[in-house]
């Protein structure tokens, strides 16, 4: 009986020992970084390792102490501290008890050698020695695991994005020598060939033969590249005709040198509405609905219209669209719009046809265009009897170009980016002044990085219209200056110039902006700025806004909350805006 007396004796003062709770104290490391006390703390993954306490039995606290030093010295030696020296502290208060992790880091292993190359193909290819040459961690860096493992993985991703199907990493090895702190790294890729493009298969598509085979831009027999692939893949997607797309190379069916390219698409709806509430503080209370026809035929012809109705705003537009694919990525598009603005200082009221080709090429997105618009202006033109108001309309035909052109990695958050804006309009107004007319504009947006956390947001606007009548150009052609996108403090097209209570617009257009943005939190950030500028026609009186803003990286894209002051101009005092959509 006293083998059983003694084992329930033992179990008891288990159970006991258990039941007794400590609340654990986030646990204090000290001799690291913010960088690596957060990878330690995510390795040794106890209670309490975080920043909130926790109840602990002490048979847990007790194992977790004993297994602190050994869990800390393994979570060091892939970032290349082999030789850390960790000591802990347990300290009770009571119920309460607080782990100390003391670290000293010591000599941290650097490379000493690399012997990085490959055979077959590769080695004769230039792009794919410059990955070679930047493989880190470089000679005297400091050894770790994971730059390591990422760099040998994105030189395999680079060797199939170039079309070395058959590549293999032949060789792949770290000699660590402790007592040197030094490590060699040993690796071969065997390339084999690079493969060429063969023939692309559509499977899925319902559209008619030899449409969307335009938008492939490599031809049968040139080396392959991924590159190619994601240009092809955002032109089908561009065209929103498939809900899904999948392009990959049929290795299964590769001959010779050659490897065929499979496009699998899903259609998607032929039909899409919206509708939407809206309110502004200037437009009022307002619904909008839209649809789009997604494709009408199978030769691709879409159709969409929108209409819009507010307090102070009213429009509509209609538009039909045919492929263009054959040269540039775009459309021919017919179309017409109808717009009423009676919240501006200068009621806008007009109607207009328009044809236009539109297209792609490298960075450049390009529209020319051909319009002929009628607009209102009575309120421009004094009545010679007031008992007999006058309707006063005026015509304008005109072609239009516009190019835009941008330079950046990516348009979610741009670190450092470029872009122009060029329009021109050359036309003849057909009823009033029958004069001829010269308008063009351009604009330049650059954004660059300062620091990691900062950046310098610059804008520049130029505009200038050269016409024998001015007074008869139609007021929603001219230039005028104000807004979110312009002057801020301003309301939009607040600024030009006055007569009569009535804003006239301007001949010329100068604005320019300069905003500081810092990042305080890794999705926020804060900015401040000063806006300047005028549209004018004789002459040129600089109006100025400055104020703060918040920055937000959301989901959908960059949101941007502005509070600003106008210092002078028609109106001056605060504004208030808020804007999504990329910075440049």
């Amino acid at each position: 009986m006293r083998p059983i007396t003694s084992a329930l004796l033992i179990f008891a003062l288990y159970m006991a020992n258990e039941a007794q709770a400590t609340q654990l104290m986030p646990v204090k490391i000290n001799g690291l970084n913010k960088e690596l006390e957060q990878e330690v703390r995510s390795v040794i993954a106890m209670p309490g390792s975080n920043s909130k306490s926790v109840e602990i039995s002490e048979g847990r606290l007790g194992y977790y102490v004993n297994s602190l030093k050994l869990l800390v010295e393994d979570s060091l030696e892939p970032h290349g501290y082999y030789h850390a020296q960790v000591q802990t502290n347990l300290v009770r208060n009571q119920q309460e008890a607080v782990i100390t992790i003391d670290i000293v880091l010591g000599e941290p292993v650097l490379v000493r050698q690399q012997n990085i190359k490959f055979e077959g193909s590769a080695s004769n290819d230039r792009f794919m020695g410059f990955w070679l040459e930047s493989f880190e961690p470089q000679i005297g860096d400091i050894f770790n695991h994971d730059i390591y493992e990422t760099s040998k993985l994105d030189i395999s991703q680079a060797l199939l994005d170039r079309g070395y199907f058959d590549q293999d990493n032949t060789i792949h090895e770290v000699r660590v020598t402790r007592a040197e702190n030094s490590a060699d790294i040993n690796l071969v890729w065997d390339s084999g060939i690079r493969y060429r493009f063969g023939d692309v298969r559509f499977e899925g598509n319902f559209l008619a033969p030899g449409l969307i085979e335009q938008l492939v831009g490599f031809e049968k027999g040139k080396y392959y590249s991924q590159s190619q692939i994601f240009r092809l893949h955002e032109s089908l997607s561009k065209l929103n005709y498939f809900s899904s797309i999948e392009i990959i190379p049929d290795l299964e069916n590769k001959q010779g040198d050659q490897v065929p390219v499979l496009v699998n698409l899903t259609e998607g709806k032929q039909n899409s509405y919206n509708t939407s509430l809206r309110y502004g503080t200037q437009t009022g209370a307002g619904i909008e609905f839209g649809m789009e026809r997604r494709w009408i035929n199978d030769k691709g012809h879409k159709f969409a219209f929108d209409v819009a109705w507010a307090q102070n705003e009213q429009s509509f537009l209609a538009n039909y669209r045919i492929p263009a694919f054959a040269w540039l990525d775009g459309w021919y598009s017919f179309g017409i719009e109808a717009r009423n603005e009676e919240y501006l200082s200068t009621p806008s009221r007009y109607i207009e046809a328009f044809a236009n080709r539109s297209g792609e090429i490298r960075n450049w997105n390009l529209l020319a265009s051909i319009n002929i618009r009628r607009e209102r202006f009575d309120e421009f033109i004094p009545d010679s009897n007031d008992a007999e108001p006058i309707d006063l309309y005026t015509t304008v035909l005109y072609p239009e170009f516009n190019a835009i052109w941008r330079s950046t990695t990516d348009l979610s958050f741009i670190q450092d980016g470029n872009a122009w804006y060029y329009q021109g309009r050359f036309g003849y107004e057909l009823e009033e002044s029958q004069a001829w007319f010269v308008q063009g504009y351009v604009k330049n947006k650059r954004i660059m990085s300062i620091t990691e956390k900062d950046r310098l947001l610059l804008r520049g606007e130029l505009g200038a219209l050269w016409t024998e009548n001015s007074e008869y150009f139609p007021p929603s052609l001219r230039f005028y200056a104000g807004g979110e996108q312009s002057i801020r403090g301003y309301g939009y097209k607040e600024i030009g110039d006055y007569v009569d209570g009535l804003n006239y617009g301007g001949q010329y257009l100068v604005v320019g902006s300069f905003e500081y943005e810092h990042q305080v939190l890794p999705k926020w950030a804060i900015a401040s700025y000063v806006d300047f500028g005028d549209a004018f026609t004789n002459d040129f009186n600089i109006n100025i806004g400055a104020g703060f803003g918040l920055r937000w990286r959301s989901p959908l894209g960059p949101v941007r909350f502005d509070l600003a002051y106008g210092f002078n101009g028609p109106n001056p005092g605060l504004a208030v805006y808020f804007n999504l959509g990329s910075d440049l």
